[in-house]
């Protein structure tokens, strides 16, 4: 658990200094845009699609990230950390031991950075974004050292992926409600296959560009 509490502070403080150096670099150029910066929250589920669908099952799972409007008004940036949860029936024995792990649960910490484009209509807002990044999965893994003892930890996969979705928004002023969904198609093997999913997410998006206003001033 401490392992998995440093992961996700460190990626959290990326996503905090991303929204801190970008957005006072848009705060000094000050476009026709007045709301230029958000901080974004979701929960939903991670549903794994292809051969993942062998080994992984979805459970609920969170995201954070922020959106950086660019002066063209409608693109933006768009980084965000996926912190998905899985079931997890491991496929393939490990060397050395002959038992599988079933029932298990797997968690993926997964930074991605995307470019996109957003077109609204009054209040609602239709946007598609594509990226990439990477990040690591943990699956669980068991190794026994003698006949008496059953050694459980988690192992660290490394992830490198492509990304692409669109979504949905509401605003209600300084605060949108979305819905988003995307394709994640992982570069990399997971059990001796290819880390596929569709992470469907629902949340709330905050702007916050006043407060690297006040930075200025």
């Amino acid at each position: 658990m401490i392992r998995h509490s440093y992961i996700f502070s460190t990626l959290t403080l990326v996503i905090l200094s991303s929204l801190g150096d970008i957005g006072s670099c848009f705060a000094q150029e000050r476009s026709s845009r007045s709301d230029k910066v958000y901080f974004r929250s979701g929960f939903g589920l991670s549903v794994p699609v292809g051969t993942s669908r062998e080994y992984l099952k979805p459970k609920f799972s969170t995201s954070l990230g922020g959106l950086f409007f660019l002066n063209s008004k409608n693109t933006f940036l768009y980084p965000k950390i996926g912190l998905n949860a899985y079931g997890y029936d491991q496929l393939n024995v490990d060397p050395g031991t002959d038992n599988r792990i079933v029932h298990g649960r797997s968690t993926t910490y997964l930074l991605s950075m995307n470019y996109g484009y957003r077109k609204t209509i009054a209040r609602l807002g239709f946007y598609g974004f594509a990226g990439g990044g990477g990040g690591v999965i943990l699956v669980p893994k068991v190794s026994m050292p003698d006949t008496e003892i059953v050694r459980m930890y988690n192992k660290s996969n490394l992830m490198a992926l492509l990304e692409a979705g669109f979504g949905a928004d509401y605003s209600f002023g300084n605060i949108l409600l979305f819905a988003e969904g995307s394709y994640t198609h992982g570069l990399n093997n997971l059990e001796q296959q290819r880390y596929q999913a569709i992470p469907l997410s629902f949340g709330v998006r905050t702007n916050i560009t006043k407060i690297f206003y006040r930075r200025q001033n």
